[in-house]
């Protein structure tokens, strides 16, 4: 998908919406509310009927609400056990497969915990799973992006530097640029300087078009010295959102910008007001 500009949306169904398990409701939601994209949460597992795949599909393609979507908690590509490894590679595969259906061009997900192992070793493996699952989903003809998430807890796999080597080995990989988590996670990357050093390293380190298709959260954040703790509203939180808005702004950032703040909509329409403003 091309973008024009940054695209702001929720992480779920919309609380306003008057069905909250109904994604379709959901994605009418959105639209009705002048957002402009939705992520489809699998947090709990991949479990969705052939006939809401395709309603989904539907009605993102008339009302022009396009999607990305957010595999399970549960995948750890450096878990102990083999079949444990197996099934987070599953899962994967089954979160981009229904993705593909509902319409979805961008998928994230948490790759694995570093189980205190060297991070060398952590990202050989999680490398390894992901030029699997790259060369599956290949085969069944699936092109979607695979977007491993900057992880907010120093135990998980998922820094910044890990990503961005990750992307330069796993062709179908890009970064979920969690900026709440990263600044969770290093207690830095909270000023416009800050920000704007982080997306003169994406688009130097990996390419200059990587910064027209991203794949953003944003949310306030609680959190302590093993990072983030929980999700919060923008207004209840220290995270400086409004220069990270500035800097994305200014470096004409574009894709998904998705709001993982337990108000939903309401931070995620604040943040899209404030950046037509610029």
């Amino acid at each position: 998908m091309k973008f024009e500009r940054l695209l702001f949306g929720t992480a779920g169904v919309p609380n306003s919406t008057p069905k909250k398990n109904n994604p379709i409701d959901g994605v009418k939601q959105v639209h009705a509310l002048g957002l402009d994209c939705m992520q489809l949460e699998f947090a709990h597992g991949v479990r969705m009927k052939e006939e809401v795949s395709s309603g989904l599909r539907k009605v993102s393609y008339e009302l022009g609400i396009p999607l990305t979507s957010h595999g399970p908690y549960y995948i750890n590509l450096n878990a102990r056990e083999q079949d444990k490894i197996d099934s987070s590679v599953e899962r994967i595969i089954q979160t981009a497969k229904i993705s593909d259906l509902c319409g979805a061009e961008s998928m994230t997900f948490h790759a694995a915990f570093y189980m205190k192992d060297s991070p060398y070793d952590v990202f050989d493996l999680v490398q390894k799973s992901l030029n699997v699952i790259e060369e599956r989903l290949n085969r069944l003809d699936i092109q979607i992006e695979l977007r491993p998430e900057l992880t907010g807890k120093t135990s998980q796999f998922g820094s910044l530097e890990e990503l961005i080597d990750l992307t330069k080995s796993v062709s179908s990989c890009s970064p979920c640029m969690d900026f709440s988590h990263l600044f969770a996670r290093t207690n830095e990357y909270n000023t416009y300087e800050e920000f704007c050093t982080v997306l003169k390293k994406l688009k130097e380190e990996l390419d200059p078009n990587a910064l027209q298709n991203m794949h953003i959260h944003i949310s306030g954040i609680s959190s302590n010295s093993k990072g983030d703790l929980k999700h919060l509203n923008l207004e209840d939180s220290d995270f400086n959102w409004r220069d990270l808005l500035r800097a994305l702004k200014d470096f004409d950032c574009r894709g998904y910008v998705i709001c993982n703040s337990p108000n939903l909509e309401k931070d995620a329409k604040m943040m899209k007001d404030f950046y037509l403003g610029l």
